[in-house]
């Protein structure tokens, strides 16, 4: 016989599943006919409807995979980064958890806490002192609001790794979640050789520009997302195995894997990514202690062999590794010399022109809001005829905010209240690192050692190299969330343990004792 409860549970289920599935083929076929926001958002919505158990369930490991995931969503008006979603998603999660279990609570860490929230409230006030957030892509009349949600956004990334702490049996499984879920990002180099049907992946992992422009020659396209890739890769086996792991006799195959995935990553032709591993490297090899051990001679021997081998044959090398290196005094060819030098001439431009701008803005800041008459120049172009005398301030990369420099993206837009935020959330941030360095457990010590690395490799190159303010902040409280989470806080100086008589270790062993009865 049949269970009355049982069968109208199935009922329920087949009226709610059946409607539902027309209601989706339908949808999908005006997708296939009118691919709007308005269709792809019902989807959507209903596929996300549909797996919430799962995302509620498991909401954070969805959000720290998500963080390194170059995912975008183009179903949402905008095309916001996956990150930006997740982040958002799982800290409201969070929230209603502690809100509902007292059990549930968040890793209390004032010193990380305080300059986040001075942080989130400054750039608010400099929005509604300079025109709002706006968000053009959503029809606004004014934009640059990506930057203001980037930024606060960024913030909030701190506070949602924080909401719960890593078991120490998952250390490893969060490992491979926070580096190797940017593997998906060599997508965006692989647009020329898809098939047409294939394309459509482009939709999440949008194509880079470089392979837009030509048909992707090996060698001499800057395949950026290959090298990008490849640094995924050896980053995890950075943080997993360190200098000392990787260089181990007793893995030789390491050795070799990592080196090829580091050269890998010049690729893209970038000289902040060589730059960048330079640094790592350098601080990893005396921060593991390696330079007390033979590891020196290695080291030495090996990059006395790289130099001879750089030194007559860097015009040899592709062209992407050539300007990669250009900034070493090598010969390389003149076309990858010039390609490098003029994207250094150009910014050098634009800093001299807009520092003489900066005291204008040190009370209140210009914020990112962008309005009609900023469009307008900037489809112009960016840096269009810098060989005349125009004012680089007033171009493109400019007007929106992008300076390529840590300073003038802090000060520009918010003044000296953002120069006090920076550093306060970078000082911060290297204690938490520091001190979880310092006093990390066994099992955890390589990850605390480059988290430090890493840290301080961000701010090195804020200041000097490459930095944004609207991002940098939400790297730095990524890396604190990171340590936090892992470490389950910031680590305290170890108790001193009892005191023990030293003297007494050098009595003789009949010293106290009874002496047997004589008679």
């Amino acid at each position: 016989m049949t269970n009355p409860a049982q069968a109208m549970r199935m009922l329920v289920t087949y009226a709610i599943c059946i409607p539902l599935a027309i209601f989706m083929g339908f949808t999908m076929t005006e997708i296939g006919n009118n691919p709007d926001y308005s269709n792809l958002f019902v989807v959507a919505v209903v596929v996300a409807f549909l797996a919430s158990p799962i995302v509620i369930r498991w909401h954070y490991p969805i959000m720290v995979f998500g963080l390194g995931c170059p995912m975008m969503c183009f179903f949402i008006k905008g095309k916001p980064p996956l990150w930006e979603v997740v982040v958002l998603l799982s800290l409201g999660i969070a929230i209603v958890e502690r809100a509902i279990n007292s059990e549930r609570r968040f890793i209390s860490v004032p010193v990380i806490t305080w300059p986040l929230i001075y942080t989130a409230a400054m750039v608010l006030f400099t929005a509604e002192m300079t025109g709002g957030i706006g968000l053009h892509a959503l029809g606004g009349d004014t934009g640059g609001g990506q930057k203001y949600l980037a930024l606060l956004i960024g913030i909030c990334i701190y506070f949602a790794l924080t909401s719960r702490k890593i078991p120490a049996g998952k250390r490893n499984l969060y490992v491979m979640l926070v580096f190797l879920s940017g593997l998906p990002v060599i997508f965006g180099d692989l647009f020329p050789y898809l098939a047409g049907p294939f394309k459509y992946i482009n939709l999440l992992f949008p194509p880079s520009g470089s392979v837009m422009t030509d048909e992707g020659v090996t060698g001499t396209t800057r395949l950026g997302a290959f090298g990008a890739t490849a640094g995924v890769v050896a980053n995890f086996m950075l943080a997993r195995y360190g200098l000392r792991g990787i260089f181990s006799a007793l893995h030789p195959f390491r050795f070799m894997v990592f080196c090829c995935l580091v050269a890998l990553t010049l690729l893209g032709g970038f000289r902040l990514t060589a730059i960048s591993y330079m640094e790592t490297i350098f601080l990893l090899f005396f921060m593991e202690g390696l330079h007390r051990t033979r590891m020196v001679l290695v080291f030495a021997m090996g990059g006395i062999l790289i130099a001879a081998l750089l030194v007559p044959f860097a015009d040899k090398l592709p062209y992407s590794f050539q300007r990669a290196l250009s900034f070493l005094p090598i010969h390389v060819e003149a076309g990858a010399k010039m390609d490098a030098d003029g994207s250094r001439a150009w910014r050098e431009k634009m800093w001299s022109d807009v520092w003489p701008k900066v005291p204008q803005y040190l009370l209140l800041g210009k914020g990112y809001a962008l309005h009609a008459e900023d469009f307008a120049l900037m489809g112009g172009g960016a840096f269009e005829g810098l060989g005349a005398n125009l004012d680089a301030s007033e171009q493109g990369l400019a007007i929106s905010g992008d300076y390529h420099s840590g300073p003038l993206s802090t000060l520009m837009p918010f003044g000296i209240w953002g120069a006090i935020s920076y550093v306060w959330v970078a000082l911060a941030t290297l204690f938490a690192l520091y001190r979880n360095y310092r006093y990390s457990d066994a099992d955890i010590k390589t990850v605390n050692t480059y988290f430090l690395a890493i840290g301080i490799c961000q701010i090195f190159g804020f200041f000097f190299l490459f930095g944004s303010y609207a991002y940098d902040i939400g790297n730095l409280a990524k890396l604190a969330g990171w340590s936090i989470a892992f470490n389950w806080g910031i680590k305290k100086v170890p108790a001193p343990g009892p005191a023990v008589n030293t003297a007494m270790r050098r009595l003789p062993s009949h010293v106290g004792k009874p002496r047997p009865l004589t008679a």
